[in-house]
């Protein structure tokens, strides 16, 4: 062996660093320098010099060269074999050269040489070397990689992919145990791996030759490299680029385990401020999550670096790419197959607000993107935050508009705005979002946005190219019929939806009609989805209201029948993209639909049926335990009994609810209870109460568990009367019904904390709707006067022959009446029930209050909430209904999951039930008389609104945010109290009280100026004292009177009243003729004042279906002389009774007409 100087030593180790380095310029004088001190080391030199040509080659030859020019490497094959024959086997000079030769014929493009060329298992050659010479040099690991990498390459370019794979994958092992942090080391590894991992993505078209648990084990020795720094900085935009797609592949392969539910192995790599023992523990779907989070930060990162603003004519296709993945990540972690507890910190929740940051860095490298645009539309409306979402979609459907525009000018496709479909569909789901979740101010937005697409569809119709054979097919493909179903479902469902709101009291009816007209062309056989669900349910519900019984009857049982299954399911946004099926998705969206059929049911007396299909609702779910779960906890209620008996609590697919589905579970128990109280008596229904709490416990825990800042009671705790209920009492065991003076009791507002609980405002119309009559037993359904007598139809048997020989009256309701189908025999049963049911309100005041009876069954519902009527000039009016339509998405496989809302306006809509569901007990008890308990329901109401109202205080301090109820539900604190003090009224009103009533009504009214039930509650106490059926001032005389039956009062009024009236005071103008006493004009002003309000309330969306709104109208008239008029509106009101539920529309969903 020859004995090399310290210079040849210097100069070999130089080479070596150099190579390592991939300094080439200085290779040739470097190995001229070896040559000339260690002449022995010719293969060495001849290597270098080789190796250093060809780099130049590769640095000199333009990208898009088509060949390879082989001139200047004639000699330098022979001369690297004749070198490599000179040295020994296990030289690693030798090993150099035969890695450099490969790289010669790769090189030239001569793949098969280089296959030949190049030894199998470079690793266990480097091992043998390396045993043998002590270690290896620092360019000959180098050698092992980079040898390995081409000669995997050239077997993948002659289609040999399998054996590249194995080439690649055999060097895996030696690789982990390597510290090399030489450039080129990394460069070639990072090629290598690079190149494995993008053969080892397991996306769709990907090759299959590697399953996904190896895949991933490739994958994480590319983060293990890349970690800490180590990843090479890539001297051309080829290998940069190589390197972003193997993170890419990474993230597509973790993104396919995810949605195919592959098989998944937790690895060891963890995030730097991750500890091992922490980890170790964490379940595998943390972990599966943090593995995707890292490497989508590590790919973005590279993304955002590496790519560059496009040109305006331009987009950039991998950004768009990379923004589909991501989102279509997000639905299926944001979906019903995952929970909050898989994801870790934040949640689901987090995962959104990390898409949007995503999304806005995205649009960054993107030139006008309609698709980014689009996706910050959705994903900000996931999150409640609405009015980023609009603004995103008024961006977007700018931005389309325009590029439409300018295509069909220049008659070419713009590729980078969405295609029709994809626009109809949007646009769908922004009316979707309005009508579910918004107020008025969004009702006319939701409109204007329905009537831009009404436009497009027009021009559309008439630019269909003819039936001919050959144009049909392309021009559908163009506008999928599908897409153009769920466009004419939303503008049917804004249509119906602006009917609720607008103040134009004429044009309701054609509004109407014009929704249902849209609705059934959406459900046309042309559309290719004649069974769609929610299409069906927004359809049924209008007819609903326009008092189309036997239509809607047929159109729910079309939706509930098998033909509306369907495998398709829709994902976070609903319409716009296919996703997972939710578990029961059916089912539980058929919920509303048997509660709405039950409701129809009972507008034809049809009881027994009714209760059947409340019980299909939840018999759909087969056993209890399914629906329900399993609980160890002993108050349950009638549902949750069957459920329990396990000791071990196991969650039901309640536990996977929004707030709105289960606040439908919850209607249709009180609808139940309302059942029971028109066939079985008030009495049978009181005993129910207990269990509609318990349900409500179950269904969002006790109140006293969410606190904001303030100590709270458990309001589901009966009051501290409760002790020792019996029967029907959850307040205390008073079995008989006891008379009540003490109205002081009603003090405004009990000084304890209501339950910080907020109630999805389903009906919530807030008062103005007539919701909250919704908590009574709506048998009588008289919104404000649940706990008055029934309506006409249940005390007044005169009404009920009239409405027999009536024709029914025109859907608008001004028409003259035509044809009133004569009712059921078996309704009298029904309404003979209702009669029963003490209705102090209303009844007992005058004679006409057995007129009255005429149920305000249709009373617009929560939707049609907007009154801010007019008179009042009530600018702010919370319109707290709960306006949604129908949303225009097709599925019924499908539950999209409700908007993450803030805690706060999260516990506005349980509050809002709560309050809801207080009242609806108050009145039970009052219609049996026990006034006491009844009173206490009240105060419990009254707490929780006293105690919601100090919590939002805590938040904001202005009288706007007391006044306005938010997006998604739930009722604004204003209208809250206006409810609760309405409900007290109602209650003084029943015990005859109605002076102290009167006091509560102009206090609701103070509240909440449109609030129909306080609006005709206070009618009524002062068309009494106009008639002197009460005194103008309460009397000594009549605050000690005892409380009686309320329906005592009527009677004795009743004999007498006519009489008083002979003549009608028609006017208080001061003249010669017209003397008036003080007190007549007092009399007149309480006669005028009641026309006023009534006049208003019968022309808003919360009143132009109230009949208990129209009779006290009606009553007016009369008192001011206007027979005709009265008659008129008594007609009405016979119609309006005639086809009214035991309870309000609006009470079937929260969503409205929004499924």
């Amino acid at each position: 062996m020859v004995t090399e100087s310290a210079k040849a030593v210097g100069y070999i180790q130089q080479l070596d660093e150099a190579r390592c380095a991939g300094r080439w310029k200085d290779v040739p004088e470097l190995c001229r320098k070896v040559e000339k001190h260690a002449p022995h080391r010719r293969c060495l030199t001849l290597t270098g010099r080789a190796e250093a040509q060809i780099a130049t080659y590769i640095n000199q030859r333009p990208s898009t060269a088509a060949s390879t020019a082989s001139s200047g490497f004639s000699q330098t094959a022979p001369t690297l074999l004749s070198a490599i024959e000179g040295e020994d086997d296990l030289s690693q000079e030798a090993f150099q050269a035969s890695v450099c030769l490969g790289w010669l014929h790769y090189v030239l493009d001569e793949h098969e040489l280089a296959v030949s060329r190049l030894p199998d298992s470079l690793d266990k050659i480097a091992a043998r070397i390396s045993g043998q010479a002590a270690s290896l040099t620092g360019w000959s690991k180098v050698c092992v990689v980079k040898g390995t990498f081409l000669k995997g390459s050239a077997q993948e370019r002659i289609g040999a992919t399998a054996d590249a794979v194995k080439a690649y994958t055999s060097i895996l092992p030696w690789l982990s145990s390597q510290t090399g942090e030489s450039a080129q080391f990394r460069m070639w590894t990072e090629s290598l791996l690079g190149r494995l991992c993008q053969l080892s993505d397991q996306s769709e078209g990907s090759s299959g030759i590697i399953g996904p648990v190896d895949a991933l084990q490739t994958f994480r020795a590319l983060a293990r490299f890349s970690e800490g720094g180590r990843s090479a900085g890539f001297d051309s935009a080829g290998h940069a680029q190589s390197h972003r797609l193997a993170w890419k592949s990474y993230y597509n392969t973790l993104s396919t385990i995810i949605r195919h539910e592959l098989p998944y192995e937790a690895g060891t790599i963890q995030a730097p401020t991750e500890k091992p023992a922490v980890h170790d523990r964490t379940p595998l779907r943390l972990q599966q999550r943090a593995e995707l989070k890292r490497v989508e930060t590590f790919y973005e990162n590279l993304l955002i670096k590496e790519t560059h603003f496009p040109k305006a004519s331009e987009s950039n296709r991998e950004i768009e790419v990379w923004v589909e993945s991501v989102i279509s990540n997000w639905r299926i972690l944001c979906g019903a197959s995952w929970t909050d507890s898989d994801l870790g910190e934040g949640g689901k929740e987090g995962i959104g607000r990390s898409v949007i940051d995503i999304l806005y860095r995205a649009a960054t490298k993107t030139y006008h993107s309609t698709q980014i645009l689009r996706y910050l539309f959705i994903v900000h409306a996931s999150l409640a935050e609405f009015e980023l979402a609009f603004k995103a979609y008024d961006s977007y459907i700018e931005i389309v508009t325009r590029g439409k525009d300018r295509a069909e000018q220049e008659g070419e496709t713009d590729e980078g705005v969405d295609d029709d479909s994809t626009f109809l569909r949007t646009s769908a789901e922004a009316i979707r979002l309005l009508c579910r979740f918004g107020c008025r101010k969004e009702a006319e937005k939701a409109i204007e946005i329905g009537r831009n697409l009404e436009t497009w569809l027009n021009h559309y119709e008439d630019n269909k190219p003819a039936t001919g054979a050959s144009e049909v097919p392309a021009k559908r493909a163009l506008v999928e019929p599908t897409a153009l179903a769920i466009a004419y479902c939303a503008i049917g469902v804004a249509q119906a939806h602006w009917a609720q709101f607008t103040y134009d009291a004429d044009a309701r009816a054609g509004i109407q009609a014009k929704a249902i007209h849209f609705l059934r062309k959406s459900l046309s056989p042309t559309f290719e989805d004649p069974s769609n669900v929610d299409a069906l349910y927004a359809l049924a519900a209008v007819l609903a209201e326009t008092r189309d019984i036997a239509g809607a009857i047929k159109v729910a049982k079309r939706a509930l029948s098998s033909a509306t299954k369907t495998q398709a399911a829709y994902s976070t946004d609903g319409v716009l993209s296919s996703g997972s099926a939710t578990e029961f998705g059916r089912e539980r969206k058929l919920i509303p639909l048997w509660h709405l059929l039950a409701l129809l049911l009972t507008s034809r007396s049809e009881y027994t049926a009714a209760e059947k299909a409340c019980e299909a609702a939840f018999a759909q779910f087969g056993d209890p335990t399914i629906l329900f779960g399993t609980d160890a906890g002993t108050s349950r209620s009638e549902h949750l009994q069957d459920a329990n008996g396990h000791n071990v609590s196991t969650p039901g697919v309640v536990d996977r609810m929004g707030n709105f589905e289960k606040s439908g579970i919850l209607q249709i128990k009180m609808t139940q209870l309302a059942l029971i109280e028109v066939t079985d008596g008030t009495v049978a229904a009181v005993d129910g109460c207990d269990e509609l709490l318990a349900l409500y416990g179950r269904l969002f825990g006790s109140p006293a568990t969410e606190k904001v800042n303030l100590e709270v009671p458990a309001t589901l705790t009966p009051p501290k009367s409760s002790a020792g209920t019996t029967k029907g009492s959850i307040f205390r065991g008073r079995g008989s019904i006891r008379t009540q003076k003490d109205t002081s009791a009603r003090s405004s507002a009990a000084g304890l904390p209501a339950p910080a609980i907020q109630v999805t405002d389903e009906r919530s119309v807030p008062q103005a709707n007539g919701h909250h009559h919704h908590h009574f037993p709506h048998l009588i359904h008289h919104h404000k006067h649940e706990d008055g007598q029934s309506n006409v139809a249940r005390s007044s048997s005169k009404l009920r022959k009239r409405s027999t020989s009536l024709g029914r009256r025109s859907v608008a309701g001004s028409s003259q009446s035509v044809e009133v189908p004569p009712l059921p025999e078996s309704a009298s049963n029904g309404t003979l029930t209702r009669s029963n049911a003490p209705r102090p309100l209303s009844s007992a005041s005058s004679p006409r209050k057995s007129i009255e009876s005429s149920e305000t069954p249709l009373r617009p519902v929560a939707h049609n909430l907007p009154h801010a009527s007019p008179p009042q000039g009530h600018v702010h009016q919370p319109p707290r209904q709960d306006t949604r339509l129908p949303t225009p998405l097709p599925d019924a496989n499908y539950i999209p999951p409700d908007p993450r809302f803030s805690k706060l306006q999260d516990r506005r809509q349980k509050v809002s039930l709560l309050v809801d569901i207080w009242i609806f007990t108050a009145g039970l008890y009052a219609r049996a008389q026990v006034f006491e308990d009844a009173r206490e329901a009240v105060t419990e109401a009254l707490k929780l609104v006293e105690t919601f109202e100090n919590e939002l205080s805590l938040e904001f301090s202005t009288a706007k945010a007391l006044a306005d109820r938010g997006w998604g539900g739930g009722k604004s604190v204003e209208g809250l109290w206006a409810d609760a003090y309405n409900a007290r009224g109602e209650l003084l009103v029943a015990q005859s009280l109605k002076h102290e009533a009167r006091a509560d009504f102009e206090r609701a009214l103070l509240h909440f100026p449109d609030h129909p039930q306080a609006i005709v509650g206070l009618s009524n106490v002062l068309l009494d004292i106009y008639s002197q059926d009460i005194p103008m001032e309460p009397t000594k005389a009549t605050e000690i009177t005892p409380l009686l039956p309320a329906q005592a009062p009527p009677s004795s009024g009743i004999a007498t009243e006519a009489e008083p009236k002979k003549h009608h005071l028609t006017s208080h103008i001061p003249s010669a003729e017209n003397q008036l006493s003080p007190p007549e004009l007092s009399r007149l002003a309480a006669r005028d004042r009641a026309f006023s309000l009534l006049s208003t309330l019968t022309k808003l969306g919360a009143g132009w279906d109230y009949s208990e709104a129209w009779y006290a109208l009606a009553r007016a008239y009369e008192e001011g002389g206007q027979m005709e008029k009265a008659k008129e509106v008594l007609w009405w009101c016979v119609e309006l009774e005639d086809t009214h539920p035991v309870r309000n529309w609006r009470s079937v969903a929260l969503g409205g007409l929004v499924l």
